[in-house]
């Protein structure tokens, strides 16, 4: 069975390397400019206001390495969530650029773990499991202070989804598990990370699914949602209940899985969340098919087939504009090798020429000399 939330995730890991990149810089700064709280929460519901806001907040802290990356993180995600990928991916190669200016390892760590995320919603698995590589070496080589070890479950999170594409749930589950672990253990001290917690949950969930473990699934469904319970995650929460609504359907319980999948409907919709998971459109297309309803069957699956060829096309049109932004620059190189070379050539010419010219001159003023003493030996 298709993962209830295998293609979400890949938004959902935006959020989440957020504040990766870098939650300590957002709690010192939360006192002084609460906005990064504000600007994370806003991005799946307004995006727009979010870039808009940002640009606006990155000028204000222009000369903060620290914030600056912050920002940019936020304004790539951003992107993201309106499937722009290829501005996500500018914004991430510019955190990259500032990182590397400053001798700051978390902070290179958690680049790297973005620019990876930002690669694995474009489904380039071979450049994400690159970057989460190159994460997860400095952290063996740069150990983490104790109060940013967290930053460690981000990196696990995203091998996690990596490994899942490339091997399954069952690997997958492994560095899940050990995500939740750090996560776990450091969220006394940050609050934030319960939807880091909540959004594991709901992805063992949907691998339950997948291996059709219901009572297993509606486990780690239920957690999630304890975890959100009092936070401002509704995306979280709509996928947690359409998980439910899922493990009634295959129980064909279908008039309780209606109940369930109108909870996550009611939550999208109050909230104007536009990214949701396109399979839980075509899961409750699916139900009402079941409940013999074929108006709303035929209005759910074709939500379900719009919102997935909108993602498909916006990650096809990303990955070749990249490619040929990539092109573009390596055929500049190209041309700026060749200048150089012909440049240098032409300037050895020169010399050789120059140098020619002296020598010839040199032999006449040695010929004329020559002559003149000969014309003085003869007369």
């Amino acid at each position: 069975m298709k993962s209830l939330f295998q293609k979400i995730n890949k938004v959902i890991l935006v959020w989440i390397l957020l504040f990766v990149v870098d939650l300590q810089t957002l709690s010192a700064q939360k006192n002084v400019d609460p906005h990064l709280d504000s600007l994370f929460l806003m991005m799946n519901s307004n995006p727009d206001k979010v870039i808009k806001l940002g640009t606006e907040l990155y000028k204000k802290y222009r000369g903060n390495p620290k914030m600056e990356i912050s920002i940019l993180t936020i304004i790539g995600s951003s992107y993201s969530v309106k499937k722009e990928y290829e501005k996500a991916i500018e914004y991430a190669f510019k955190t990259r650029e500032i990182s590397q200016k400053i001798n700051d390892y978390p902070t290179q760590i958690q680049v790297a773990g973005f620019i990876g995320e930002k690669y694995h919603n474009l489904n380039i698995y071979s450049k994400a499991k690159y970057y989460a590589d190159e994460a997860y070496e400095l952290i063996e080589k740069h150990p983490l202070p104790d109060d940013l070890k967290f930053y460690k479950g981000n990196i696990l999170y995203l091998k996690a989804l990596i490994y899942r594409e490339e091997l399954g749930c069952d690997f997958a589950k492994t560095y899940y598990n050990k995500a939740l672990e750090v996560y776990i253990s450091a969220l006394k001290n940050r609050e934030m990370l319960r939807f880091s917690i909540a959004d594991i949950y709901n992805e063992i969930g949907s691998c339950y699914l997948e291996e059709n473990k219901l009572e297993e699934a509606k486990g780690s469904f239920e957690n999630s949602l304890q975890y959100t319970f009092n936070g401002n995650y509704d995306l979280l929460n709509a996928e947690s209940r359409a998980g439910l609504g899922r493990i009634l359907y295959l129980q064909k319980d279908y008039t309780k899985a209606k109940t369930e999948f109108d909870k996550a409907i009611q939550i999208l919709k109050s909230n104007k969340i536009e990214n949701a998971n396109p399979e839980v459109y075509k899961y409750i297309s699916e139900n009402y098919y079941a409940l013999n309803d074929i108006e709303n069957h035929r209005l759910y699956l074709n939500f379900y087939k719009q919102k997935t060829s909108t993602d498909s096309n916006a990650k096809r049109q990303s990955v070749n504009e990249i490619i040929v932004k990539k092109t573009a620059e390596e055929n500049s190189d190209n041309d700026n090798s060749s200048k150089y070379w012909i440049i240098s050539i032409l300037a050895i010419l020169i010399v050789l020429i120059i140098y020619q010219i002296i020598q010839t001159k040199v032999k006449i003023a040695k010929l004329k000399k020559q002559i003149s003493k000969d014309d003085n030996t003869f007369s």
